[in-house]
């Protein structure tokens, strides 16, 4: 009799073994994943995780700090907040993910973010007709930037600086300060930025107010200068 228990015994151990192999995930299966392939500075990322230890807590580390619980089948879902990136980007950021049951099961996720969405480099300080470098990030890839410029809430030019590219939406063009429009005038002007040739209201996009002021015994060419009232509309 003892030698058939015995026999039992040693038989359900492999088996038993097996089992709790097969209940925890092997080292580095984890993932991470997001929809989307850039983002800006401030917006909410949901971060999806799988393969994890169900309902262990997980550590979200790197360029976030969060929390997360597995669920049974080892999911989860949690929003982050893209971090702040110098410069108008894009920049790679780094999240990681650690399984509070199994330290060796962690995830890694690259992110691409910008400032903000329709950013630029406004380099509109300065002479208006001085030619100078416009650096854009943010933009929908494959389309055309255009700059429109408003005074006393009408458009008085539009302007075409070129196509997005990349991921993130960049583009790097040399233009006037202020392109396309024919008549300066002194004032506080609005440019809008978005990727429509014609100045709507409602298309999403990003803007910034300045004011062109009449120089000293002068040309009437003017000179323009933020004020620093840039916003987004989207």
């Amino acid at each position: 009799m003892a030698r058939r228990t015995t026999t039992r015994l040693i038989r359900a151990a492999p088996l038993a073994a097996a089992l709790a192999l097969a209940l925890v995930p092997s080292a580095g299966a984890a993932s991470l994943t997001v929809e989307g392939t850039c983002f800006a500075s401030g917006q909410q990322v949901p971060v999806t995780g799988t393969t994890f230890t169900p309902l262990a807590a997980v550590t979200i580390g790197g360029a976030v700090a969060a929390t997360a619980q597995a669920n049974a089948a080892g999911t989860f879902e949690v929003p982050v907040v893209a971090p702040s990136v110098p410069g108008l980007g894009p920049r790679t950021v780094t999240l990681t993910a650690v399984d509070g049951a199994n330290a060796a099961n962690t995830a890694t996720l690259a992110l691409n973010v910008v400032r903000a969405a329709f950013g630029s480099n406004l380099p509109i300080a300065g002479r208006p007709h001085d030619t100078t470098t416009w650096r854009f990030a943010g933009f929908a890839p494959g389309r055309p930037i255009y700059a429109h410029f408003l005074l006393g809430g009408r458009s008085r030019g539009d302007y075409r600086f070129g196509i997005a590219r990349g991921v993130c939406g960049t583009l790097t063009a040399r233009a006037p300060r202020i392109p396309g429009v024919r008549a300066l005038r002194p004032g506080r002007w609005t440019l809008k930025l978005d990727q429509r040739p014609a100045y709507h209201e409602s298309t999403p996009g990003s803007q910034a107010t300045f004011r062109i002021v009449r120089r000293a015994g002068g040309d009437g060419g003017g000179r323009g200068g933020g004020d620093g009232g840039r916003r987004s509309a989207r």
